[in-house]
């Protein structure tokens, strides 16, 4: 009966799919009936130093630890765990090892390689989840860039802080006994760029979410309603932050090229980002583009329940919650033609695939086609929302996720 440590450290990837990962992964494994015993350690800094824990279930507990580094700033919202606060760390958990059964750390980041360290050390297992192609964020793509630094000696490149991030990532994947993959292709780039000792370190458990899809009974005409829709309105939906990584001004674009064909569709546009910039692009056609800002759950849940199409025209993604959320809504999708949705993804089968170019940019004319050609094709609709949810229910629900982890914590 390992016990499992998951670590959560101060981290903005922690506000977005690493969250999303640990509330639905959790979740998912109260609900399962392992042997693992499952100790949840939130870390943060402060001022004033503190340890609690608190008794979930039968197999969790719940441990909130705060650090004090005075070399820590007000709001520094990236704090990697520095060697000795690792260490302190290890202390405070002392209590809650057993020398008699496995102990396993789960880290999520590079930020908690200072653990990994320590893992090494005392004979502790890792499971790393790598959760951001990390080589894709700061090359946007541009793989053969990455390589050109990756080989070169240049010490200007050593010093770079993502690149450094990468190294470290090398690292942590060096010293774990086990690697979640997100996709097929992070685990390819992982085993090629790594230097493993062991090639079959590294496996591919895709996200998963727990099903809550229910807006509290309300239909979908009383919904559009209430957000200031007509009940005949054709709602294109976007959720997650608004950034060009994330395609929101082609989508802009590409939308009001198709909207001159569609006199009765609306874009609405749900997330956080520089307002100001999309407001400006989206100015000539403001009455056909809605721009909500944050919406918490039960209002993702709202805009789900309205929508006809969604859209995720990123340039690069791991495994989208954003997708699995509008799939497990039986919302017909339109996506990027990218790595990250490569199998089990197929289009014109269970979603449509936007052209993209080599760096991962949608092309905004074949966005507009096929946004087009799903407003006027309402059988094409009924089956990518049919074939949708079941792909979901296949291969992308929580339950699914814990299970093939407890495989790994147990291995």
């Amino acid at each position: 009966m390992p016990n499992i440590f998951y670590f959560e450290t101060p981290s903005e990837a922690f506000g977005h799919g690493v969250g999303s990962y640990t509330n639905n992964l959790l979740g998912a494994l109260d609900e399962l009936d392992s042997s693992c015993k499952l100790y949840y350690v939130r870390l943060s800094f402060n001022k004033q130093a503190g340890f609690s824990s608190k008794k979930i279930n039968a197999k969790r507990t719940d441990i909130q630890i705060v650090l004090n580094d005075t070399n820590v700033k007000q709001g520094q919202s990236e704090i990697g765990l520095k060697p000795l606060m690792a260490r302190a760390v290890i202390c405070l958990l002392s209590n809650f090892f057993d020398e008699k059964v496995k102990t396993v750390f789960h880290l999520n980041t590079v930020l908690q390689l200072a653990l990994a360290d320590l893992a090494t050390e005392y004979e502790f297992k890792v499971v790393y989840t790598n959760h951001v192609s990390l080589w894709r964020v700061f090359y946007q793509n541009n793989l053969n860039e990455f390589i050109k630094d990756w080989k070169s000696e240049d010490v200007n490149n050593k010093k770079n802080a993502f690149f450094r991030s990468i190294v470290l990532e090398k690292k942590l994947c060096q010293q774990s006994d086990h690697i979640i993959s997100l996709t097929d292709e992070s685990k390819r780039f992982v085993q090629k760029y790594y230097g493993l000792s062991d090639q079959n370190q590294v496996h591919v458990i895709p996200n998963g979410l727990i099903i809550d899809n229910q807006s509290k009974g309300l239909s979908r005409e009383i919904i559009k309603l209430r957000l200031g829709f007509n009940n005949n309105d054709f709602i294109f939906l976007y959720l997650g932050r608004l950034t060009e990584q994330k395609g929101v001004d082609t989508l802009i674009k590409s939308f009001s090229k198709a909207v001159k064909s569609m006199p009765n569709a609306r874009l609405l546009i749900v997330g956080k980002g520089n307002m100001e910039h999309y407001l400006e692009i989206s100015a000539q056609f403001c009455a056909k583009i809605s721009f909500t800002g944050y919406a918490d759950k039960e209002n993702v849940k709202r805009y789900c329940a309205i929508a006809d199409v969604g859209l995720i025209p990123s340039m690069t993604e791991q495994s989208s919650f954003t997708v699995l959320e509008m799939l497990s809504y039986n919302i017909p999708m339109i996506v990027s033609d990218i790595p990250a949705f490569e199998k089990p993804f197929k289009d014109k089968i269970n979603v449509i695939k936007a052209e993209t170019d080599t760096l991962g940019r949608v092309d905004e004319k074949n966005l507009a086609t096929q946004m087009l050609n799903l407003y006027k094709n309402p059988e094409l609709r009924n089956r990518l929302s049919k074939n949708g949810k079941t792909l979901f229910e296949a291969h992308f629900t929580a339950r699914h996720m814990a299970e093939k982890t407890i495989q790994l914590y147990l291995s």
